[in-house]
């Protein structure tokens, strides 16, 4: 964790500038929640509670890139902790402490880390959703399963592409010959799930329109002489 914050604080502001999808969450976070709600309506409903999430964190300490990115930074840091934390209950302590470690390191990770949008909190909301799918498995309780499954939704909601997660931890418990009552219990609990997202995926789904443009990655090309500062919906700016 600490790691994780070390290297999430260092140059967090990037000499004050700030990249298209970040500046979204940034005007939109700053409306009030009803305006936020009417937006949701016509456009980018799927990250909707992220940008109430983050209307009230700017309430609290006020609107600023600090605010915007630090989110970001505790949230992958509870991420870390609790990849860190899997290692060590599925192969030992050395394990565990080298996930841990060598998650915060990954490119991918540092990006998300200091970036104000919703990937860290949906990827902290897995991760320690797979861990107390792993204790649900050894400790079979009801309120186990509850919490694995309220943790599941809530990634969910910030994000549907978080659904597939469900889809990895029912190979995994395939793949690992669980008892035909955790089998149960998963099933269950990832119907629950689905059904709990289903609302907010049907609606957004007829807002696919924003983004069926997108067709292939687009890749840069640099003239001489220029330095590309950003890219956002497939236009850059020098």
């Amino acid at each position: 964790m600490l790691l994780t914050i070390a290297l999430g604080l260092w140059g967090i502001r990037r000499k004050n500038t700030m990249w298209g999808d970040e500046s979204v969450t940034y005007q939109l976070a700053h409306r009030d929640l009803s305006q936020i709600w009417l937006t949701a309506q016509h456009v980018d409903l799927v990250h909707a509670l992220h940008y109430a999430v983050m209307h009230e964190i700017f309430g609290l300490f006020g609107a600023g890139l600090l605010s915007l990115r630090l989110p970001s930074v505790l949230a992958m840091s509870a991420a870390a902790s609790a990849v860190g934390l899997l290692g060590l209950r599925l192969a030992g302590p050395r394990v565990g402490l080298l996930a841990g470690l060598v998650f915060p390191l990954l490119p991918q990770v540092q990006k998300y880390t200091q970036e104000g949008r919703s990937y860290a909190m949906v990827c902290a909301l897995v991760a320690w959703a797979t861990y107390a799918l792993v204790v649900g498995v050894t400790r079979h309780a009801r309120w186990r399963w509850a919490v694995y499954g309220c943790t599941m939704l809530l990634a969910c909601l910030l994000h549907e592409f978080a659904v597939l997660a469900l889809v990895a931890h029912g190979v995994a418990l395939v793949v690992s010959r669980v008892s035909r009552p955790v089998l149960r219990a998963w099933g269950v609990t990832a119907a629950s799930v689905v059904a709990g997202l289903l609302p907010l995926a049907v609606r957004s789904a007829e807002q696919s329109a924003q983004v069926s443009w997108i067709d292939v990655p687009v890749r840069l090309r640099q003239r001489p002489g220029t330095k590309v500062l950003g890219l956002h919906n497939g236009h850059h700016w020098r």
